[in-house]
């Protein structure tokens, strides 16, 4: 297959999640891997496909994690991973692929911070928590994100005890 097909097949793939005919999207994309497994932008709307919509976490996480390694230069995938992660309780392993991929100027910082930031939370380290959703603020210009992420911190500032609260006043 050349690269113009599997351009042209997964622009056409895209197109039907976007007037979600899910099902079609889905058998477009597999029959592209199918001729052009290392096609990374087409693992990434796969395993987007298998998490949101058909809820199926392994073929998602095995499909994003070959879009991370075969588009490295696609931030899309860092996000559905890291959302993934979250998604099937695998705090550590979300922490450990943050702290890994935070250093790619690709990733969406905001996205990754706050991802970090559940899986802390999420973990009952809501000093941690409370750390990574700053840094997601700082990561984002978006206000609708902005907003979400200072609700995940007034509530993380709920769940603390009264001396994790007096050690942020002190800090």
């Amino acid at each position: 297959m050349s690269d113009n097909r599997a351009e042209n097949l997964f622009f056409e793939a895209d197109q039907l999640i976007d007037e979600n005919k899910i099902v079609e999207a889905k058998e477009m994309l597999l029959e592209l891997l199918a001729e052009f497994p290392d096609y990374g932008r087409a693992h990434n709307h796969i395993g987007w496909l298998y998490n949101i919509k058909f809820n199926n976490y392994p073929k998602a996480k095995k499909h994003l994690e070959l879009a991370v390694r075969f588009a490295p230069d696609y931030h899309a995938a860092y996000s559905n991973y890291a959302y993934l992660l979250i998604d099937m309780n695998l705090y550590d392993e979300m922490i450990a692929f943050g702290n890994k991929v935070i250093l790619n100027s690709i990733a969406d910082k905001s996205t990754i911070f706050n991802k970090m930031g559940q899986a802390y939370e999420l973990k009952g380290e809501v000093m941690s928590a409370y750390t990574y959703y700053n840094k997601a603020v700082k990561e984002t210009l978006n206000n609708k994100t902005i907003d979400a992420i200072y609700a995940s911190i007034n509530r993380i500032k709920g769940k603390m005890s009264f001396i994790q609260k007096i050690k942020l006043i002190n800090k």
